[in-house]
């Protein structure tokens, strides 16, 4: 890789970091918005407590458990956003002990959701077989990332994709399955330079699934 390569990789790199931050921003800012409106009716309900009118339990329990569910929601985004900030953490050489693509894949599904909501679509994880590579984690979801818009770009309204692992006889397959129309082979250069850094082949199947043979 020369160092023009190399500098150009460096900006995908950060791209793709700041699209996922964004995302995961907006779905935070989604959080405080509920837990906002709920500490407003309980406000709302103090007031009318102090002026004398009789407290409605029903209002309160409802208030409190939006506050908890949307506190447990926050606690979700942020530890996907959190595993995510540290796949670059993972060294490159020897020392390397191996990426657990199912964490891989469930870590792409917490992170990508969001991202078929606002296609329309719903993002479902399959089965996945325990599975370990030696490809880097980082780029790795980078590249679910890409397959997945692709996919995402190809589904109709209410479609699922449903995104599962599978041993293969070399390696790994992991498999990205719609509920409707086939798919089609991403068609995008920096996909097909990620996978070739991968050592991994993309296809489809004959149920018009797109296929990511992990080979190492």
């Amino acid at each position: 890789m020369t160092p023009q390569d190399s500098r150009q990789e460096s900006r995908e790199d950060l791209r793709f970091f700041g699209t996922v931050s964004a995302s995961v921003s907006h779905e935070l800012k989604n959080v405080l918005a509920v837990i906002n409106e709920a500490a407003g009716l309980l406000e709302d309900l103090a007031l009318m407590a102090g002026r004398g009118t009789p407290l409605d339990p029903e209002r309160l329990a409802r208030a409190a458990t939006t506050i908890l569910g949307q506190v447990r929601r926050g606690d979700t985004i942020v530890r996907a956003m959190n595993g995510f900030a540290h796949l670059p953490d993972e060294p490159e050489d020897a020392t390397h002990a191996g990426t657990d693509l199912a964490a891989i894949l469930n870590l792409a599904a917490s992170l990508f959701t969001r991202m078929a909501d606002m296609r329309q679509v719903s993002l479902r994880l399959g089965d996945c077989a325990p599975a370990m590579s030696q490809a880097n984690p980082f780029d790795l979801i980078r590249l679910l990332h890409s397959a997945m818009l692709a996919a995402f770009g190809t589904m109709g309204r209410g479609d699922t994709l449903t995104v599962s692992l599978a041993p293969a006889s070399e390696g790994t397959r992991l498999v990205l399955s719609p509920s409707g129309a086939p798919l089609a082979l991403p068609d995008d250069p920096g996909f097909n330079a990620l996978a070739a850094r991968l050592d991994t082949v993309a296809a489809l199947d004959d149920t018009g699934s797109l296929v990511l043979a992990i080979r190492r």
